[in-house]
């Protein structure tokens, strides 16, 4: 869901520059940095495969302890 800026808020964060801007949620306090939605995609997909290599490293470590645990 995209929510449009206001000109007030557009006006805040352009002067940004390269830094991302971080927004604060005064209900919660949750700070969250904006990236450019082509951005997010790269570091998401980065996310996702560090998920799925400690997930296989997991497994990987816990067959091997396993296979220790049968050795005569």
């Amino acid at each position: 869901m995209a929510i449009p800026l206001t000109k007030e808020q557009q006006q805040a964060i352009d002067p940004a520059g390269s830094t991302p801007p971080e927004v604060v949620d005064p209900r919660t306090s949750a700070a969250y940095v904006l990236i450019p939605a082509d951005e997010y995609e790269v570091v998401r997909e980065v996310l996702i495969e560090e998920r799925r290599q400690k997930a296989i490293r997991t497994v990987t470590l816990r067959n091997a302890a396993g296979r220790i645990q049968e050795v005569p």
